[in-house]
């Protein structure tokens, strides 16, 4: 997965955080972001060349699906957020500074931390919300399957069930085990055609942005529309790099 290192701390996080998971240092771009190398996806050669040219046929990306993905992003920002913040309390308070007042020091102090009982609730709102994919839902049936065949032979081996007894379960068991294997592969190939959808949905948007600076520079576009297009852009961009990234871990961890 891309990462970023941190110019705060030196430690490495992923490459959609907005902040450093670790000291709450903005991991923003200073330059112009949308310059940056393409980001090519390691070990998914062969399935673009499978998948990208008729991506177009394949089922889009469901709004309940991108909802999930959308909240998995949300709670990212929220972690960064509350991480930035608990950053300049503790910077706070290793010492008073001659330039602020007890009284000023401790309201600053109470304001931050007001901050973060707040996003602690929130992250506790989004967290509620957040539901299994359905790769993920699949491969945790597919284990529970497999768990319940293993506890069947042990009973069997220990003579507590007859012969007719696990043959009718195993057949049962088994039965369901392959119905929820051919779910998982289903799923799996839907995870993979969602990837290539979104990296051609950040293509798009890079292309995009790469444009809008052009007429930027040539004098089509004031400042101001300029950077009111660009950061919109740049919400897209994150969006989808997180959802991205996000979906490339559930087929690493569920595939």
């Amino acid at each position: 997965m891309s990462e970023k290192v941190c110019p705060g701390c030196g430690k490495a996080s992923k490459a959609a955080m907005k902040y450093c998971m670790y000291c709450g240092t903005s991991l923003e771009e200073k330059d112009e972001w949308f310059s940056e190398e393409k980001i090519e996806t390691p070990g998914l050669e062969t399935l673009k060349e499978t998948l990208e040219e008729n991506a177009e046929e394949k089922e889009e990306i469901p709004e309940d699906i991108r909802n999930q993905l959308e909240l998995r992003a949300k709670l990212e920002e929220i972690i960064g957020e509350t991480s930035a913040l608990t950053g300049e309390i503790d910077k706070l308070m290793e010492g008073l500074s001659g330039d602020i007042s007890i009284d000023d020091y401790k309201n600053k102090i109470k304001t931050l931390k007001n901050k973060v009982a707040e996003l602690k609730k929130e992250r506790e709102d989004v967290e509620k919300l957040i539901k299994p994919l359905p790769l993920e839902q699949a491969s945790r049936e597919k284990e529970e399957l497999k768990e319940r065949l293993e506890k069947l032979k042990e009973v069997y081996k220990s003579k507590e069930i007859s012969n007719e007894t696990f043959e009718k379960l195993r057949q049962e068991y088994e039965s369901e085990f392959d119905e929820i294997k051919k779910k998982h592969k289903i799923e799996k190939e839907k995870v993979e055609n969602w990837i290539v959808q979104l990296e051609k949905e950040r293509k798009r948007i890079q292309e995009e942005i790469e444009l809008l600076y052009a007429r930027h520079k040539t004098g089509e576009m004031a400042e101001k529309d300029y950077q009111k297009n660009k950061e919109s852009l740049k919400k897209q961009f994150d969006r989808t790099q997180i959802s991205l990234e996000n979906l490339r871990i559930e087929v690493r961890q569920w595939g």
